[in-house]
């Protein structure tokens, strides 16, 4: 008797959202906007979240103010990083550190997304203003370090092969952005209608 061989057919298994948004691979630049793209959306449902706490347009402003937080953190901190970087001849394109952006802000995203069903119980059924604005904090906080510390672990990698000297200066830079990007974030997200007390 001939022993057949078997076939399979199984499809290749399909990466989670959450492995395409942090996936280290620099993609083209329409992909990369995509994943921008999907990391502000997701941010905005926790946004939505705390809005549910009065409703109405607090849903829209929220949902705005929490997507503004990253996206100018990005526009404003990620072209005067890319300069400094360049000035002591760091081996970051332009592309690999907007792909690291991305990544971060996707991820930031991700997790506000994650936080959101437990954000809007909190905020509808939280009576106290103080502890209501104590939990927003803590989630915008929690997603905020571990978007940059995305970025910083991406921008270390691309720095691998470089000499110590520039490696060191690099990695004073990052420093002076994540404190930078706390410190724009923390200051946008501060207008949250939540965090002034509404009720």
């Amino acid at each position: 008797m001939i022993d057949q061989p078997v076939l399979s057919f199984s499809a290749p298994a399909r990466q989670t959202l959450g492995a395409r948004l942090t996936s280290p691979a620099v993609e083209p630049v329409p992909a990369e906007l995509m994943r921008l793209g999907t990391g502000l959306g997701l941010s905005a449902l926790y946004g939505l979240a705390l809005g549910a706490r009065v409703g109405g347009a607090a849903l829209l402003a929220h949902a705005g103010l929490a997507t503004a937080g990253l996206a100018l953190v990005g526009v404003l901190g990620l072209p005067p990083l890319f300069v400094l970087l360049a000035l002591v001849n760091a081996p970051v394109s332009p592309q690999a550190l907007f792909s690291a952006g991305a990544r971060a802000v996707a991820s930031t995203g991700f997790v506000l997304a994650g936080l959101a069903p437990s954000a809007a119980l909190l905020a509808v059924t939280i009576e106290s203003p103080d502890a209501a604005a104590f939990v927003t904090r803590a989630g915008l906080t929690l997603a905020g370090f571990i978007g940059l510390y995305q970025l910083v672990n991406s921008v270390r990698a691309l720095l691998s092969h470089a000499p110590f000297g520039t490696r060191a200066k690099c990695l004073a830079f990052l420093g002076a952005f994540c404190v930078f990007a706390f410190i724009l974030a923390a200051r946008v997200w501060s207008v949250l209608p939540i965090l002034k007390g509404a009720a």
